[in-house]
């Protein structure tokens, strides 16, 4: 930061000296004009005298010839704009250096840690995400639970349960993708968006910070909730030619009983299975309860922190409707392997277009029924207008 600081002030100093140079040089070319014009009109002066050589050399700011200190001002100026011009090049020379000297070390430290962590015998480095295969504590589990609660996520043993938007700028060209995402990644390719507590407004402008984080709150939710999480779906192996069928291995994890619920224009409350509104291509029917799975995504390094990053909460994607590594949850259907859902109108809920149509997305361990509506807290409608007030205090 020092160093950009410097080199802003320097090429601001360089930029000064020759804006100045140009004035101070146009002022004196003036000045010579308006001389000349007076010694056309008057007798020449007579000449100077010159000092004396012991005596010492006249300031250049006390004389009373204008065009004396204007010279002399020039004359620095011109040093200072040569001295500046030459450390602007020396620290540029030195600041690639360093970025050179940097990205050596970022690579052998790399290289070190890979090193240790290949060897098990490294512990330092902590990662902000849980160990896949290791179950939690009852401390971590309560740390997610509250993390969960900051983005208006509802977490209870087997239930989450989150805000979200029924998406409304589905494209009938286009299959489905996404069961879910979050707002507004793939909108003509998904059926559900994740809000968490945020508002539509939250995302009128960039960096949009309100839902940084979102996608890993519901993660660490499902977790403090008592899911497993498994593995991405793969390939069984690499494929020795380029347009060669390879078999796939589905993904693994607990099954995720996915359920939409809202409430309708007779203020009754619904309950909907998401697997209802989708259909598969092959069998032409909708889909299996238990056919979605928590993978719990890839994990990536964060470009800025080095910190393990959730694939799904860099680009979003919430729960995918084909084999997708990127996403928190995936279908596991061999029947939908290289084919992608189609949407069933007949089912999905009836509403004005242009029209925000807020639900509540609900996780369950166990298939749920009429019946276990009484159980699930929260209701639907709007997210809070403060809810980045509430999760800047926690609650």
């Amino acid at each position: 930061m020092n160093g950009k600081m410097t080199l802003s002030f320097s090429v601001a100093t360089f930029i000064a000296a020759i804006g100045l140079l140009f004035f101070l040089s146009e002022v004196r070319t003036r000045l010579a004009r308006v001389e000349r014009e007076l010694q056309a009109r008057e007798a020449p002066a007579p000449e100077p005298v010159a000092p004396a050589a012991s005596e010492a050399p006249a300031d250049p700011l006390a004389t009373k010839d204008v065009q004396k200190k204007l010279d002399w001002l020039i004359e620095k100026l011109e040093e200072v704009h040569t001295q500046v011009y030459e450390g602007v090049i020396d620290l540029e020379s030195e600041m690639y250096q360093v970025r050179q000297d940097l990205g050596r070390v970022k690579v052998r430290v790399s290289r070190i840690l890979d090193g240790l962590r290949a060897s098990g015998d490294f512990a330092g480095f902590q990662s902000s995400l849980p160990e896949p295969e290791k179950p939690l504590s009852v401390e971590q589990r309560k740390e997610y639970k509250a993390e969960a609660q900051r983005f208006g996520i509802k977490v209870k043993e087997g239930l989450v349960i989150a805000r979200g938007l029924l998406n409304g700028e589905q494209d009938r060209a286009y299959p489905i993708e996404y069961l879910m995402t979050r707002y507004p990644e793939a909108g003509h390719e998904t059926l559900l968006h994740l809000l968490g507590n945020a508002t539509l407004e939250d995302w009128a402008e960039p960096p949009f910070p309100s839902l940084s984080g979102l996608v890993t709150a519901l993660y660490k939710g499902l977790l403090a909730a008592g899911f497993t999480q498994g593995k991405p779906s793969h390939p069984e192996r690499e494929p020795k030619e380029a347009f060669e069928q390879v078999p796939w291995v589905l993904a693994s994890g607990d099954a995720v009983y996915m359920y939409v619920r809202w409430k309708d224009a007779e203020g009754k409350t619904v309950l909907a299975r998401a697997t209802d509104w989708m259909l598969d291509p092959k069998t032409k029917g909708v889909l299996p309860e238990d056919c979605f799975k928590f993978t719990g995504s890839m994990r990536v390094e964060h470009r800025e922190t080095g910190d393990e990053l959730l694939l799904s909460e860099a680009r979003g994607f919430v729960v995918s409707a084909y084999p997708d590594t990127a996403a928190l949850i995936e279908v596991a259907l061999q029947s939908v392997i290289g084919g992608h859902l189609a949407y069933n109108w007949s089912r999905l809920p009836q509403h004005t277009k242009g029209e925000p149509f807020y639900v509540d997305l609900v996780f369950s361990k166990t298939a749920l029924t009429e019946e276990a509506l009484a159980d699930l807290e929260g209701s639907t409608g709007a997210p809070s207008k403060d809810a980045d007030a509430k999760r800047e205090d926690g609650k």
